[in-house]
């Protein structure tokens, strides 16, 4: 999962400060006009290059649209994750912005303080179908109150397991934490991990332990708490007595995936976007995914983005068509297992997968950061990421480690 952090702020704060009064007119990069009696729609995303996985399934999703809908010509450009913020508010300074930015869904509110992006009530509520979303993707359109984009996709974390080295192990998918240490502990034989986690330096190495500290009923801003102690502890504790390698801490969640798939771990703490990949990569590997361990709750970190219409759209209508199309359940239903995703809305069944109905059931339990966390959140996991960093490698004591993490998170949220 990737955040959003300081640079962003500070961008979206320049611009909020005045620097796109001029540009809010629409310029090149937001030319929707008539072009041989049609339409053309300007579609900005991050996805991938048109050759690449991810890029090619939105370029056959826009193609699909054009077929149903002549006349009308939508022209993608992608441009890499690590750039799309920036490019994003320098063209709004400019005046030069896309029909539709594809974002991050935890950019939402700098976006608008930024006046990147324009308010959706009206069209919202003339369209009828808001509560068809799950609650914590739809949060990540709201802004003071308004909604300002349309949830696009989502992922969420889960627990993969496999299903011979459990039933070898006379083990059951962990319903609790304290289950899924016991059975760790357990699994963890002959060199295997009993489970894997990413917990790799920067946000993406947080998101286990995050989970964990959510089900303790901990706060993610608030990590100096025993709450944090008690998640941190446990997984310190599952390092020491073997059930999680500290290797750990040099792994993203591609590497946890194959330590999953090369059978070195039996259970893996990981999100929805590896289920076509083992089916792909490894067809005779036996596998099934359970529902996330409980403490005091369950809680799955939700993964989005939201379709927004920028202030400087030339055919905000026309966007808007394109968007609500997008979001037909029948248009996903056909487009997310080629995107290899997970639905924002709950009325996408998911068919005879069973796999992909326990990642939508997690759903209803998502957690997504808000306010002045999301637009700090890649920095205040990046925080919670060196927490863990710190007690499993023993630089530092539990306590120690989120007291020091602590401080740098109140910094982050302060900036």
């Amino acid at each position: 999962m990737r955040f959003g952090g300081r640079s962003f702020r500070r961008a979206a704060a320049l611009l909020a400060a005045g620097v796109l009064v001029a540009g809010c007119g629409g310029g090149a990069g937001g030319d929707a006009s008539t072009a041989e009696g049609g339409k053309t729609v300007s579609l900005w995303h991050y996805y991938g290059p048109p050759d690449s996985a991810t890029g090619a399934a939105l370029v056959r999703l826009v193609e699909r649209y054009e077929k149903e809908h002549p006349g009308v010509d939508i022209q993608p450009r992608h441009i890499p994750f690590g750039d799309f913020t920036r490019t994003l508010l320098q063209s709004a300074a400019g005046g030069d912005l896309p029909d539709i930015a594809l974002i991050n869904a935890f950019h939402t509110e700098a976006m608008v303080e930024a006046g990147v992006i324009q308010e959706l009530d009206d069209r919202v509520a003339a369209w009828g179908k808001k509560d068809g979303f799950f609650p914590a993707s739809w949060r990540t359109t709201q802004v003071g109150g308004k909604t300002y984009g349309l949830p696009h996709l989502a992922d969420a974390y889960a627990v993969y397991y496999n299903t011979k080295m459990l039933d070898k192990a006379g083990v059951e998918p962990p319903r609790t934490w304290d289950e899924m240490a016991e059975a760790a502990k357990k699994l963890a034989t002959g060199g295997r991990q009993g489970l894997a986690v990413s917990g790799i330096e920067g946000d993406e190495g947080a998101t286990g332990l995050i989970i964990r500290i959510l089900a303790a009923g901990g706060d993610v801003a608030d990590v100096d708490s025993p709450e944090a102690n008690e998640a941190l502890t446990q997984f310190k504790e599952m390092v020491d007595d073997g059930a999680m390698s500290k290797g750990m801490l040099g792994w993203n969640e591609e590497d946890v995936k194959n330590q999953f798939a090369n059978e070195q771990t039996a259970m893996m703490i990981n999100s929805a976007t590896y289920v076509s990949t083992l089916r792909t990569e490894k067809p005779d590997l036996e596998w099934k995914v359970a529902l996330l361990p409980e403490d005091e709750q369950r809680l799955t970190l939700l993964g989005a983005e939201n379709l927004t219409i920028t202030a400087g759209s030339r055919d905000p209508d026309a966007a808007w068509d394109v968007m609500t199309w997008m979001q037909r359940p029948e248009v996903l239903a056909e487009y997310l297992p080629d995107r290899n995703k997970l639905p924002a809305r709950l009325d996408v069944p998911a068919g005879q997968d069973e796999t992909r109905a326990v990642f939508q059931e997690q759903l209803k339990s998502a957690w997504v950061p808000e306010g002045k966390l999301a637009g700090a959140a890649g920095e205040v996991f990046t925080h919670i990421q060196g927490a863990l960093q710190a007690a499993v490698s023993g630089s530092a004591s539990v306590a120690d480690a989120l007291t020091q993490a602590q401080q740098k998170i109140d910094k982050a949220l302060a900036g």
